[in-house]
């Protein structure tokens, strides 16, 4: 206990963590581990900044205790590397052990090992930072001492906002000698099957050789894109094995990860391999050191860095190919770096090409590529905030029929590109040659457009729904990501309609790199927080008015704490079709049943306006009796009228359509939904044009050898996606819910919402299941 005494300053008391957590509830849970539950939460430090964290709470059924409680604290406040995990304070209050961590944004490297999108030179850095990490606990400057870890795995390895890799969980770790060639400790054989030294394993020596064996385990697991154990079933199901023979045999490219082996500069491929296989050696003797490991890795990096000729001085055959007439002077790689940043029109000026932030390739192919199966209604004009001296001018968008059959010259290898169609809508007028920005249609946010088109060779169109704007006023939407395998990709589609607009400017399509993000499920909608946190303040003056339109009785000696618990827990109200509940913070919110809310009518009525046809059934997560399911039709109506009594005045709120995808073998419903506000006599009410009820997906072309575009085509969710309020959500419930409007309840009336939902034509609601509609502070 002195080591916690020396280290009073990093101590955080129950209370304060308690609260960042909401008493350690299910909204802030994020996983699990040996330790116990792992929670994210918001702490601010006594010097007024506000920190993102994460917190292990021990659970002792986990099969950790107090040892693992100390050795954790001890190692990380006294080793200090960027490459491990940064403890930020503890808590030690009788049976409550607790460690609060910096918190790592992407997670844990076992999550990526299969994302086609984390490409072989991120994932090369990311084993050079977790080799960083390990070399210097072997290695450790000073006269501290040797660390051997004793559970390294894929997902003791953290990944921050940078994608830099930092090595965690150090509760079984063991300190030795430092001066010493070998350090050998008898220790009982403690660590995760399959990463575990078989030699450590069978004689209870523990070494750093052990940490070195395990490491080789991670290294194998990022090029073969799978977990070190597999199925039970799989008759491979031990990686290291199957790495280990698949080496000497000389079949490891078998087993290489899909699209790892095109990116791949060859000398990087084999550099990496025969290091991993050395790390899996039986012998210890024969395991290179943490230190060698990362020298190899370093140098595979830099095969591959070398391959994929990023720099920007290597790109004097791209200024050979500018167009004469640019002015294109440099002296010195700063200013042609900043040259190229800016952009040059080369080919003949059918391309252009710029670097990113990050010097990544960026190509651009002109419209004057594409062929228009009816090039009479093509006209070529010169727009000033173009890139080519000439777009495309074409009227009427619904029936495109544009072929587009181009090849890129210029891209990074190893990278994921996502492929845009870069245009802009005017409004009728006679000259479009003059430039005139009141002609134009421009927003600050994503646009509703609805872009069909369709990959040669597929069975199916998709469809690209929100464009971004580009600074110079021009919009981009997303047609496909991929990753580049060399400099050349292949991209055959065609683009069959647009709806609903009358002119449009085509300039061309645009490559360019997508910026990583984490790979995370949807945000979970928190529905209440039962917290008991100064109730007084939170119980609302008006509640008699609720207790009395309950569903069911309320015990009339009931205490007003019992009262505002049972409110925070949400009571049926209105004969059972209202749902009232108080927020954390006291604000009231309720949902009102889709038996209260959906509009029914007559067949022949329902014919004529294509009314969805309802079927009432239970649903044992619903707190409602019943539920609407949907049996066909296309339009949705709601009405719901709502006391004042409901809602907090002067409050913004939002209003959610609460519901379940059908089932998928009766259709995804993936098409945005049309959403008209059809009260119009309230101004207050701010109109959504559209709204998702599934997430929107991106093709993701899969390259192959021969061939390139005829390829599998995987549709998943986007690596980039705007961050709009018609997008879905899960609810911790098992509901999903999407946003519909957004209104202020500033005076003491009754309100009166109505709206009206309208599908896409090749879509039928079957299947859908509405619980019912909510309204809640936004």
């Amino acid at each position: 206990m002195a080591l916690l005494k020396q280290l009073e300053h990093l101590k955080i008391s129950f209370d304060v963590i308690k609260l960042a957590t909401n008493n350690f509830g299910p909204e802030n849970f994020i996983g699990v581990g040996g330790f116990g539950k792992v929670y994210k939460a918001e702490i601010t430090s006594t010097d007024g900044l506000t920190k993102t964290v994460a917190i292990k709470r021990l659970d002792r059924r986990h099969g950790q205790g107090e040892h693992e409680f100390l050795m954790e604290i001890m190692m990380l406040s006294r080793y200090r590397h960027k490459n491990l995990v940064s403890l930020l304070g503890f808590c030690d209050e009788g049976e409550e052990k607790i460690l609060v961590y910096e918190f790592e944004f992407n997670g844990s490297l076992e999550k990526y090992l299969s994302s086609t999108s984390l490409t072989w030179v991120q994932r090369l850095k990311i084993c050079i930072g977790a080799a960083r990490g390990l070399e210097y606990l072997h290695n450790p400057l000073g006269t501290q001492q040797r660390v051997l870890h004793r559970d390294v795995k894929s997902a003791n390895v953290l990944l921050d906002q940078f994608w830099e890799a930092k090595i965690a969980d150090f509760g079984l770790s063991k300190m030795g000698p430092a001066n010493q060639e070998y350090t050998f400790l008898v220790s009982n054989a403690v660590g995760t099957f399959g990463y575990c030294d078989p030699l450590y394993a069978e004689t209870n020596i523990l070494t750093k050789e052990s940490d070195v064996y395990s490491f080789g385990a991670v290294l194998f697991e990022v090029l073969c894109g799978r977990l070190c154990i597999g199925r039970p079933d799989d008759k491979h199901r031990l990686l290291t094995k199957l790495a280990q023979q698949s080496y000497e045999q000389g079949t490891l490219e078998d087993i290489i990860f899909n699209g790892l082996r095109e990116q791949m500069e060859p000398n990087s491929l084999k550099t990496f391999s025969s290091i991993a296989y050395r790390c899996l050696k039986r012998e210890r003797e024969e395991r290179p050191t943490m230190a060698q490991v990362l020298e190899e890795l370093e140098l595979a990096l830099e095969y591959q860095e070398s391959f994929q000729s990023g720099k920007p001085m290597e790109y004097e055959e791209i200024i050979e190919m500018a167009d004469r007439e640019q002015s294109l002077v440099y002296t010195n790689k700063r200013e042609l770096k900043l040259l190229l940043s800016s952009g040059v029109r080369v080919d003949w000026g059918r391309r252009w090409f710029s670097l990113s932030k990050k010097e990544q390739n960026c190509e651009m192919i002109s419209a004057s590529e594409f062929s228009f199966q009816d090039p009479g209604t093509v006209e070529w004009i010169p727009y000033s905030t173009s890139r080519f001296s000439e777009v495309a001018k074409i009227e009427g968008t619904n029936n495109l029929q544009i072929e587009v059959d181009i090849e890129t010259i210029l891209l990074s290898p190893g990278i994921t590109y996502a492929a845009y169609l870069v245009f802009k809508f005017i409004h009728r007028f006679s000259d479009v040659s003059h430039f005139d920005e009141s002609s134009e249609i421009t927003s600050s946010q994503p646009t509703f457009v609805g872009l069909q088109y369709k990959f040669k060779d597929a069975d199916e169109s998709s469809f690209s729904h929100f464009a971004d704007w580009t600074e110079n006023g021009w919009m981009m939407i997303e047609l496909c990501q991929f990753v580049s395998y060399g400099k050349v990709a292949k991209l055959e589609l065609l683009l069959e309609g647009i709806p609903s607009y009358n002119i449009i400017l085509l300039e061309g399509i645009q490559f360019l790199p997508v910026e990583m993000q984490a790979i995370e499920e949807e945000p979970v909608v928190v529905v209440v927080d039962n917290s008991n946190t100064n109730w007084e303040q939170k119980l609302p003056t008006d509640y008699q008015h609720i207790i009395k339109s309950a569903k069911d009785r309320v015990p009339y000696n009931i205490t007003n704490k019992e009262i505002y618990t049972l409110l925070s827990n949400g009571i049926l109200t209105n004969r059972g079709q209202m749902l009232f509940s108080l927020d954390k913070d006291g604000i009231k919110c309720c949902m009102a049943s889709a038996r209260a809310v959906l509009e029914e009518c007559d067949e022949e009525s329902r014919r004529f306006s294509q009314l969805a046809c309802l079927r009432w059934i239970s649903v044992h997560e619903s707190r409602f009796e019943k539920v609407a399911e949907c049996e066909s039709g296309r339009v949705l109506r709601i009405n719901c009228h709502i006391n004042f009594h409901m809602v907090s005045l002067n409050t913004p709120y939002a209003t959610y359509l609460v519901y379940k995808l059908p089932d998928v073998r009766q259709g995804t419903l993936e098409c945005p939904v049309d959403v008209r506000d059809i009260n119009r006599d309230s101004p207050n009410f701010s109109e959504v044009g559209v709204i998702y009820l599934t997430s929107p997906t991106i093709p993701f072309i899969m390259l192959t050898d021969g061939d390139q575009n005829r390829n599998q085509r995987q549709n998943k969710n986007p690596l980039y996606r705007p961050k709009l309020d018609c997008l879905p959500r899960q609810r911790k419930d098992g509901w999903m819910e999407v946003e519909i409007s957004q209104f202020k309840a500033d005076t003491p009336t009754s309100l009166n919402l109505a709206f009206e939902f309208t599908f896409n034509e090749r879509e039928q609601l079957t299947g859908l299941i509405i619980q019912g509609f909510e309204i809640r502070p936004k």
